[in-house]
Order: structure tokens, then C-alpha cells, then sequence
């Protein structure tokens, strides 16, 4: 039987959490065609709502870890001090490390990603390697 490495899973978002925030990504990304966009919200989002698949990933890795999904403004400073560019997946183990999971590169190398499947594969295949 193997233990788990971590505890806790973030999900950090490239852009700024409440309406007013949401709204102004929103109109940039999608009626200004701005480039800069996060990657993950992509991932997570489509155009108007949030990716059935996406709430079901969420649900499943649940069942193993606490999983958290923050906005770039919400996140402690502990992950501030390891992490420079969002969107970011953070790992924190039993003993309190920060391990990022994922960085911008890895989102950027994909080209435009909108599957989800593809961002669990690695994420799954990322802590099964790490245990």
C-alpha cells in the first residue's frame, strides 16, 4: 500500500477573484480577443460556464485530497514565496512543503488546452510518481 505524498491540491487561477474581476476577464478575453489569458481558466471554462468535466475532476480528486481552487489574490503566502507565475498547481505535503505540480510553461507548452482530461492525466501521473 502506498501513502500519499500530499494533502492538499491547489488549483490557482491566473486572474483575480469577484464579479466585477470575472466580468473584465471576461470582456478582454472574449469581446477584446487580449491575449494573456489563463491558461487554466481555459481549461476549466468555456465561454460563458464552468466545464462539466471540470467539476467532475475536482469531484474525484477530492475522494484522495483537500482540494483547493483559488484565484491569483487569494493565495497564502507560503505558495507567494515558492510560486512566481500563475496559473500554477501547487501540491502540499503532510509535512507542510509546497511542491508545484504545475507551472505556466508546462500550461503554455500545450499550445491553446481546453481538455480536461489531459491536465488530470499529467496531474495524476505527477503524484503517482512523487508518493
Amino acid at each position: 500500500m502506498t501513502t500519499k505524498k500530499y494533502k492538499t491540491i491547489y488549483f490557482i487561477y491566473n486572474a483575480d477573484s469577484g464579479l466585477f474581476n470575472s466580468l473584465k476577464y471576461w470582456y478582454k478575453k472574449n469581446i477584446k480577443k487580449q491575449h494573456g489569458t489563463c491558461e487554466l481558466c481555459d481549461i476549466s471554462h468555456g465561454k460563458y460556464f464552468v466545464r462539466i468535466d471540470w467539476l467532475l475532476f475536482l469531484w474525484e480528486l477530492k475522494k484522495d485530497y483537500d482540494v483547493k481552487v483559488l484565484h491569483r489574490d487569494e493565495v497564502s503566502q507560503k505558495i507567494k514565496d515558492k510560486v512566481s507565475f500563475f496559473p500554477t498547481v501547487i501540491g502540499e505535503t503532510f509535512d507542510n512543503e509546497i511542491v508545484q505540480i504545475m507551472n505556466k510553461i508546462s500550461f503554455v507548452d500545450w499550445g491553446n488546452p481546453t481538455d480536461v482530461r489531459e491536465l488530470e492525466e499529467q496531474i495524476r501521473e505527477f503524484i503517482d510518481d512523487n508518493r
